[in-house]
C-alpha cells in the first residue's frame, strides 16, 4: 500500500549528511531571504505518526534558516478562546504574512485524523472536515501562499521502539501529549486514516510530499531540499549549478534503495511448473472473466515496465484466457495532435468499456509521471499534480464497481542489456528495438526514481500496485495470471 513503500530503507551516512548539508543550508537561507522580498508566504506543514521526528525536523529547518523570520505553530494546547469559536479561527490567526515563513507543527489536519482513528468521528464528518480542509487550503494558494506539505512516515517496529523510548515519553509529558493510543494496537488504523486523508487532500495547489523518515539524516535532507525546491520553482528561479537540487538527485540515486530493490529477481520456474500452472490458471481466468460479464463487473488492467521487460508476452497470456468478446486491448503511444488538444486523461476515458468487460492498457496515464517527467515532456508542475489527478481518476473507476488491477514489470539492467542483443540478433524481433529503448536505458536511475516515487504516491488501497519479478518471463506471467484471478475472485465474492 501507499505508506509500505516507504519502508524500503533509504538513509544518509554521516560523512555524506556534512558534504550535502553545507550547500543546501546556503541555498535554503538565500531562498529565505529573497521571500521577504515578495508578496506572498510560504506555509509549511509538516505532518506524520508520533515518533517520525516531526519536531527534530522543525528544529533541523529552523537552525538552518534565520529563525527570526519563522513562526512555528504547535496547538498542543486548546484554550477555551478557541473552543468557542469555529475550529479554523486558530489557524487563521496564525498564519504568516506575506514575505514570511509559517510552520505548523500541528495542524489543521489533527483534529480530524486523531478524531477518526479513536472512532469518535464517522465516515461523513471526516469527509467532510477533508472538504473543509480542501477548501481552506484553496482560498490561500488563491491568495498566493506557496504551502508546503511533509508527510514522514515510520514503520510500526520503528515506531514502537521510539514511542516505548523513556526521553520520547518525557517530551510527551512535556508538550502534554498522550500517545497511549498509538502504543495499543492502532497503528494499523492509524494507517488507513493516514492514507484516506492524504488521498482527499492531495492537489494541485497543495500535493504532499512523501518522506521516508527511518533515517534522520535522509528525513532532514530531503525535507530541506524539497522546501527549497518549491521555494525556488515558485521564485521562477532554478538551483546554483552543483546546488541542492544537484545533490538531491545524487542522494536519491546513488546508493539509495527503492521500492524496486523489495522484488525478488531471482523467482524461477522452469517449463514443466509453467506450463502446468500456465494452463490452470488460464481455465481460472476465463470462467472469471465470464462471471464478472454476468455480473456486470468491469476490470481496467494496465500493463508498465522497462522496455524488454515482457509486457507483450505477458498480456498475450492474460488475454488469451478471455473471450475476445469481452475485452478490448489498448496501446499507448505518444499522443495524437487531437489528443494533446485535450486534457491527457481524455484519452484514457474515452478507452473504457462498458460494464461486464475488461480494458487493458499496454502503457497507461501513467506515462505523464515517467517518461513525459523524466524526458521533460510535462514541466514539474504538470507531472507533480498528476499524482493526485490519477488518484481521483482511479478512485471514480473503483466507485463505479471498475476492479481496477496496476502491473509493474520489473528487470535488472543486466537483464535488459541481454534481452535488446537478442533482438539485435533476432530478425523478426529487430523491429521491437528503437534508439530509444537504448537512449532510455541510459537514463535507468531517473526512471528508476520515477517508479520509486509513482508508486509510494499511487499504490492505494483501492488501486495497489504489483510489482513483478520479470527476470524470469515464465515466472512473470505466472504471477500476472494468479495476481488477476485472485483479485477478480476477491471482487466477485465481496458483492
Amino acid at each position: 500500500m501507499m505508506f509500505e513503500t516507504l519502508e524500503v530503507g533509504k538513509q544518509i551516512k554521516p560523512g555524506d549528511f556534512d558534504k550535502l548539508e553545507g550547500p543546501l543550508r546556503e541555498q535554503l537561507l538565500r531562498a529565505q531571504l529573497e521571500l521577504a522580498e515578495r508578496d506572498y508566504p510560504v506555509i509549511i506543514v509538516v505532518a506524520g505518526p508520533d515518533g517520525a521526528g516531526k519536531g527534530s525536523l522543525v528544529q533541523q529547518l529552523n537552525e538552518w534558516m534565520d529563525p527570526r523570520w519563522i513562526e512555528t505553530n504547535t496547538f498542543w494546547e486548546h484554550s477555551d478562546e478557541e473552543e468557542s469559536r469555529p475550529f479554523f479561527w486558530r489557524f487563521w490567526r496564525s498564519l504568516p504574512g506575506r514575505g514570511q515563513i509559517g510552520i505548523f507543527l500541528g495542524s489543521w489536519y489533527t483534529r480530524p485524523a486523531q478524531a477518526a482513528i479513536a472512532g469518535s468521528m464517522g465516515a461523513s464528518e471526516f469527509s467532510l472536515y477533508c472538504k473543509q480542509i480542501e477548501i481552506f487550503e484553496q482560498m490561500l494558494a488563491d491568495d498566493g501562499a506557496l504551502i508546503v506539505k511533509l508527510w514522514l512516515h515510520i514503520s510500526h517496529d520503528s515506531q514502537k521502539s521510539r514511542l516505548q523510548d523513556a526521553s520520547v515519553h518525557r517530551q510527551a509529558t512535556q508538550r502534554g501529549s498522550n500517545l497511549s493510543y498509538e502504543l495499543h494496537g492502532t497503528y494499523q488504523r492509524t494507517m488507513e486514516v493516514s492514507e484516506q486523508l492524504i488521498l482527499a487532500t492531495d492537489s494541485s495547489h497543495s500535493p504532499w510530499q512523501l518522506i521516508e523518515a527511518e533515517d534522520s539524516h535522509y528525513r532532514d535532507l530531503t525535507a530541506g531540499q524539497l522546501l527549497l525546491q518549491a521555494m525556488l520553482n515558485r521564485a521562477g528561479r532554478e538551483p546554483r549549478e552543483g546546488g541542492a537540487d544537484s545533490a538531491r538527485e545524487e542522494m536519491l540515486v546513488e546508493g539509495q534503495p527503492t521500492v524496486l530493490d523489495s522484488v525478488d529477481l531471482s523467482l524461477k520456474l522452469d517449463r514443466d511448473q509453467y506450463k502446468m500452472r500456465l494452463a490452470e490458471l488460464q481455465e481460472r481466468l476465463h470462467h472469471l472473466g465470464w462471471q464478472a460479464y454476468l455480473e456486470k463487473r468491469s476490470t481496467v488492467a494496465l500493463f508498465e515496465g522497462w522496455d524488454a521487460a515482457g509486457k507483450g508476452s505477458a498480456i498475450r497470456r492474460v488475454t488469451r484466457a478471455i473471450d475476445p468478446r469481452l475485452f478490448r486491448l489498448v496501446q499507448i503511444a505518444a499522443p495524437t495532435d487531437e489528443e494533446q488538444a485535450h486534457h491527457y486523461l481524455w484519452r484514457f476515458w474515452r478507452q473504457l468499456q462498458r460494464d461486464g468487460r475488461c480494458t487493458f492498457f499496454d502503457r497507461s496515464w501513467y506515462g505523464r509521471v515517467l517518461v513525459e517527467r523524466v524526458e521533460k515532456f510535462a514541466s514539474p508542475d504538470e507531472w507533480q499534480r498528476a499524482y493526485s489527478e490519477i488518484n481521483q481518476f482511479e478512485q471514480q473507476l473503483v466507485d463505479h464497481g471498475i476492479i481496477v488491477m496496476k502491473f509493474w514489470l520489473h528487470i535488472s539492467p543486466a537483464e535488459q542489456k541481454r534481452r535488446f542483443h537478442a533482438r539485435e540478433q533476432t530478425p523478426y524481433k529487430q523491429h521491437k528495438l528503437t534508439e530509444d529503448d537504448w537512449r532510455n536505458r541510459a537514463r535507468w536511475h531517473d526512471y528508476e526514481i520515477a517508479v520509486d516515487q509513482m508508486v509510494s504516491h499511487t499504490s492505494t488501497r483501492h488501486a495497489p500496485w504489483t510489482l513483478v519479478s520479470g527476470n524470469d518471463k515464465r515466472y512473470a506471467r505466472v504471477q500476472i495470471l494468479e495476481t488477476f484471478c485472485d483479485k477478480l475472485e476477491e471482487a466477485l465474492n465481496k458483492k
